[in-house]
């Protein structure tokens, strides 16, 4: 069969693609990716074809729209714990400025266009579409196809949406305002096709949804998840000859993510403060650091290795512990390694709800930014690295991991869904 993958040019959501597109392609299927063209290089990075529509998206650097403001507005609402938290206002709050700014921008009408008149030329059977890329969902609709979202963390997209259906009806009839039917119908009409009612739980969440989320951690929302085991995937990357050098102190990693300084306009806590504060430890720390990073640190201690890159999947296997800031991707990395690990949470999307997660399950421990200080940092590095009760929770939830269905393993249930879901026959 024919799979058509849609995401935003951001490389973070194209990596959490490629391992279920890669098994795809093993399998014997026709895989292509679309995406808008500045990311057309990582796409090719991978060995997957690429397909570029629309404009340049241009995140993180002299971008048309906003960057670090979308991704906050687009998790602002979203991230409640008690439903009580989101009242009608701010649900219909989210969901205006989602649909008309925020989910506009990482795929509006010059990339549907293209995107829709390629998929009604290629035909695909099948479009996986990351969960922000509502692009896909109606290119699928427009050919023919079965589509599936897939999760790049926890969803907060759908359980905010059904808060906000269940809020909609509570409203008398003459303030029934629906943002997401209208956003959804303009964008159906614009290429002849009919929108029901119905259809807006579909198109906002998939058929079905490919769930790389770590168990225990997903929401009870009665929607249909298959789970899949993420397989790290950090791009193409050599590795150093440094990482399987013999060691005489403990290996410790920093990663403050790509997104942060790639997307987001620089990281949300102090890199000098994080070096300083574990400037005492008997360690190796390898801190995954730029140039622009590195520029506000003044000094670099002894024991600091600063590499701008280098894959986790390499590196994490010879780390006693782990400092990060929570990102779905580097948390895949973390967990599939069964490393102990300190969250300092960045603020973009899930980061403080997985830090939380795999606080509780023993794994490791969380700070929020604004409690970090010296004492904070090394008391917690000093009880990952000497209290093995973190190493043992850590390795439980890398075999709970494990036991998950690997992308390879899903691909039948995939192909069984396809063929259940498409309408083109």
């Amino acid at each position: 069969m024919r799979v058509l993958f849609t995401v935003f040019a951001a490389k973070t959501h194209l990596y959490n693609l490629v391992p279920m597109a890669w098994a795809l392609r093993s399998a014997g299927h026709q895989v292509c990716i679309a995406s808008q063209p500045d990311l057309m290089d990582a796409v090719c990075g991978s060995g997957l074809t690429g397909l570029p529509v629309g404009d340049e998206l241009r995140m993180g650097g002299g971008s048309r729209g906003p960057t670090a403001q979308t991704f906050q507005g687009v998790s602002g609402d979203m991230v409640w714990a008690d439903p009580e938290d989101l009242g009608w206002e701010k649900a219909l709050g989210a969901f205006t400025v989602g649909c008309s700014v925020q989910y506009e921008y990482f795929a509006g009408g010059a990339m549907l266009d293209e995107l829709v008149e390629f998929a009604r030329d290629w035909q695909p059977d099948l479009v996986i579409w990351d969960a922000l890329t509502f692009a896909g969902a109606i290119a699928a609709r427009a050919c023919g196809a079965a589509h599936a979202r897939m999760l790049f963390g926890l969803d907060y997209v759908s359980r905010t949406y059904q808060r906000y259906r269940e809020l909609l009806l509570r409203q008398p009839p003459e303030r029934r305002d629906d943002p997401v039917s209208d956003w959804l119908r303009g964008r159906l009409d614009r290429y002849g096709l009919d929108f029901e009612e119905p259809d807006a739980l579909e198109l906002m969440t998939g058929q079905w949804s490919i769930d790389p989320t770590p168990p225990g951690m997903q929401f009870p929302l009665g929607l249909r998840y298959v789970p899949v085991r993420q397989v790290p995937y950090n791009g193409p990357a050599s590795v150093p000859d440094w990482i399987h050098e013999r060691r005489t102190r403990p290996r410790v990693a920093l990663s403050l993510g790509m997104s942060g300084r790639d997307l987001m306009g620089g990281d949300t806590i102090s890199v000098e403060r994080l070096l300083a504060g574990l400037a005492d430890f008997d360690i190796e720390l390898v801190a995954t650091l730029s140039a622009v990073q590195l520029a506000s640190v003044s000094a670099l201690p002894d024991h600091v290795r600063a590499v701008e890159f280098v894959p986790l999947n390499e590196l994490l296997p010879t780390c006693a512990a782990v400092i990060h800031h929570g990102g779905f991707g580097t948390v895949v990395n973390v967990l599939t390694h069964g490393v102990p690990n300190l969250t300092v949470p960045a603020p973009w999307w899930d980061e403080a709800d997985l830090g939380r997660h795999i606080a509780e399950r023993g794994a490791g421990l969380v700070v929020a930014p604004e409690a970090l200080g010296p004492d904070t940092l090394r008391t917690g590095l000093a009880r990952l690295l000497n209290e093995p009760s973190f190493a043992e929770g850590a390795a439980r939830v890398r075999d709970e991991l494990l036991a998950v269905p690997s992308p390879h393993d899903l691909v039948p249930t995939i192909e069984a869904l396809t063929a259940e879901h498409r309408t083109r026959r």
